[in-house]
């Protein structure tokens, strides 16, 4: 019956997925456009884009377009959109396998399935080319060997853990130093072994498996290093703190809208935008990076200026930068989805590529009322979800995984609080795995697994 109810809700899910997809594609404009244009480099045989020496992407989701599109042809927008609702789907069945590892409960599948029912939000992601959706679904396939290995180490499983975690930072490089939530990981079940005498027999870590994580790894990104050191001098996989940091430190709102200061640095600037004062120097980023291009430094050097302005001014202003930090790693959580993806569009928007547009009611009415709209609601969910780390933490055997996943959560609501202002599109792809944490609690409690639960084997 267990199977069988998780079949339906699968499909419920699917169903939903592909009434969003029939809404047609999100068009092509502002980042999305940004990788379509990356993408047709690519296409054209520039695989490195070295036509557009950016250093503040990364290549995954160029690529996956450019591989869909070559497939794809005039109906790549199509195929992309498609993709995308599969790979939605699949998100869910691996934050539901989840569940069940950190568990170790058949239902626990089910209940965190049933917990990402209601979700449609994220769903209209998957019809716009922005590599959210594609970075959630790698995210959780790289959790779950994460965790896989951890439980149980083999070298296969180390190579996968390496394979999973250099795709998923040549997505988006924010889970860049994801590497330490596994490393807590990996060191608290190494503790735990040698307290408890049960888990004697447990084979753990080899220095072998960390090599062959490590070599994979490297294998992967080293190419996009070395294109990065060719143009810009220097080994790195991305070069956009700049930017991010002008934009919360300079904007008002969310920013701290912090006054410039009299440097060298911000001279240095002022000179390059042409204007006649400190005071006079936009605070639009793309503005101010554009005309620092166009100056004559490239792309990785006008980061690196704007990132010493914001500094200079952070550090004469670290009272007002840290209160409004906090605050936006607060709001990570809270900020409401206020704008839907419009979908559909004109013919013009998406040329010649073929598009459509059949909305359904049933999904209207559900974008309508969707419940990332709502602050209140947002603050609500994200009390139920603390409530249930809490459980998993007091729960003896999902303590492991619980502390992981709470520091997975701090890590990217702090990373995004710091360096952007808050937005549901940033949140997004932490949705599955707050599934993950609210079901995996509502087993642990329904089951009273301390006393009584026989895990799954």
């Amino acid at each position: 019956m267990r199977h069988l109810l998780l079949l339906i809700a699968m499909i419920v899910i699917s169903i939903k997925a592909l009434g969003v997809f029939s809404g047609g594609p999100v068009p092509l404009q502002r980042d999305s456009l940004g990788y379509w244009q990356l993408s047709t480099l690519v296409i054209q045989g520039d695989i490195f884009m070295m036509g557009d020496p950016i250093a503040y992407r990364t290549p995954g989701y160029p690529w996956f377009l450019a591989i869909v599109r070559l497939i794809g042809g005039n109906y790549s927008l199509w195929l992309i959109a498609l993709i995308q609702s599969i790979l939605y789907v699949g998100s869910i069945w691996f934050a539901a396998i989840i569940a069940q590892q950190i568990t170790k409960l058949a239902n626990a599948k089910l209940i965190t399935t049933c917990c990402l029912l209601p979700a449609v939000s994220a769903i209209q992601y998957t019809t716009a080319c922005l590599s959210e959706t594609v970075f959630t679904f790698t995210l959780l396939v790289h959790l779950s060997s994460v965790l896989g290995y951890s439980q149980k180490p083999g070298a296969w499983k180390a190579v996968l853990l390496g394979m999973s975690y250099a795709i998923l930072i040549l997505i988006k490089p924010i889970a860049l130093l994801l590497w330490i939530a596994h490393a807590a990981l990996l060191f608290y079940y190494l503790i735990r072994s040698k307290k408890h005498i049960h888990t004697r027999g447990f084979h753990f870590y080899k220095k072998s498996h960390v090599i062959f994580a490590l070599v994979t790894l490297l294998g992967l990104i080293s190419p996009w290093l070395a294109r990065n050191h060719l143009i810009f001098g220097k080994p790195l996989l991305t070069e956009f703190v700049g930017r991010n940091l002008w934009i919360v430190t300079f904007q008002d709102g969310s920013g701290a809208a912090l006054p410039f200061s009299n440097t060298k640095p911000t001279e240095s600037l002022q000179q390059r935008v042409q204007v006649s004062s400190v005071d006079a120097i936009p605070r639009s980023t793309w503005l101010v990076s554009n005309q620092l291009v166009s100056s004559g430094l490239n792309d990785a050097q006008t980061d690196q200026l704007m990132r010493r302005v914001a500094l200079d001014a952070i550090a004469k202003n670290q009272m007002k930068f840290a209160e409004k930090t906090l605050r936006r790693c607060v709001n990570y959580w809270r900020c409401a989805h206020t704008n839907p993806l419009k979908q559909g569009g004109k013919a013009s928007e998406f040329k010649p590529q073929y598009f459509w547009s059949i909305p359904q009611a049933g999904i209207e009415w559900l974008v309508s009322y969707r419940f990332s709209q709502s602050v209140l609601g947002n603050t609500a969910l994200t009390g139920l979800l603390a409530v249930s780390l809490l459980l998993l933490l007091h729960n003896h055997p999902s303590r492991p995984p619980a502390l992981w996943i709470a520091i997975i959560f701090l890590y990217f609501s702090v990373i995004t609080g710091v360096f952007e202002i808050p937005d549901y599109r940033y949140r997004l792809i932490m949705e599955p795995l707050a599934g993950t944490t609210i079901g995996s609690a509502i087993a642990t409690v329904i089951s009273k697994r301390e006393r009584t639960a026989t895990p799954v084997q």
